[in-house]
């Protein structure tokens, strides 16, 4: 076994729940459930694991209510949540049960890549961690620098990951595909900068950016993503007078230069 990560899987399909743990056992020391609440709550106190993959296919209304109650069991373990899907099944599954997993993997993906992304993503928490081990066993410990915080919102998990990928070494980066799980995150947690997508299906950039402003969060920069080239449509951007625009597909020097320019001031 190449290393000690204790991984759950959780699914409603068989074949692929078999796929996954014959080819990934080699890699983790993998343990699956059934989708019963029950059966996950006493896997993950029995087990108590690294991660959790909980496969998003065929899932109904109760399986999100499920998933959404196990998340005070997993938080006691510092377990890392993982879902894989389709990109339409993670969006809902994001936007039904308004959950941040720390990973997303959009199938189509083959197993040594889902093998490599869980070891970075676990590797990253990991150097993380460490960094703040060290900071508490200093013998004077001066007060850290907060990391700023950046919300990006945007339908497309694709684009999140990418864009997460781009900033997280240094910025803590959260993510949501909808306006509505936007609006939820901000109920609890504060950010410094958004970057909003400006077409977008149910309500668009524009509609969010004006729904945030109304929410009192008129001092949070907005930056859109967007693909909008033509200069009328860009005077419809600007005419919202948000703190700055990047166009789409997204280049990631670019990105960085434009949220270094607002959050490094």
């Amino acid at each position: 076994m190449v290393n000690a990560y204790k991984l759950l899987m959780c699914g409603k399909s068989s074949i692929v729940i078999d796929e996954f743990y014959n080819n990934l056992s080699d890699e983790f020391d993998v343990l699956t459930s059934s989708m019963r609440y029950r059966d996950m709550v006493k896997h993950v106190n029995l087990f108590q694991p690294d991660l959790m993959l909980y496969i998003c296919q065929n899932l109904q209304e109760g399986d999100f209510k499920k998933v959404t109650e196990l998340q005070r069991h997993l938080q006691k373990y510092n377990t890392t949540f993982v879902i894989l899907g389709s990109k339409e099944e993670c969006a809902e599954f994001q936007k039904q049960t308004g959950l941040y997993p720390e990973l997303i993997l959009i199938k189509p993906v083959t197993y040594k890549e889902v093998s490599v992304q869980i070891s970075d993503t676990m590797h990253e928490k990991a150097v993380k961690a460490g960094r703040m081990n060290a900071l508490a066993n200093t013998a004077v410990q001066p007060e850290p620098e907060r990391r700023k915080h950046v919300l990006v919102i945007d339908d497309d998990p694709l684009m999140l990951k990418l864009i997460k990928e781009y900033l997280h070494t240094d910025y803590d980066v959260a993510t949501a595909v909808s306006g509505k799980i936007a609006y939820k995150f901000l109920e609890n947690k504060s950010t410094d900068l958004i970057l909003l997508d400006y077409e977008m299906p149910e309500e668009n950039g524009p509609e969010v950016y004006l729904n945030i402003r109304t929410r009192g969060f008129k001092d949070v920069p907005i930056v859109f993503l967007t693909g909008v080239t033509d200069s009328e449509r860009v005077k419809d951007v600007l005419a919202l007078q948000p703190q700055g625009y990047v166009l789409k597909p997204v280049d990631k020097a670019k990105l960085v230069s434009a949220v270094n320019g607002i959050l490094k001031k």
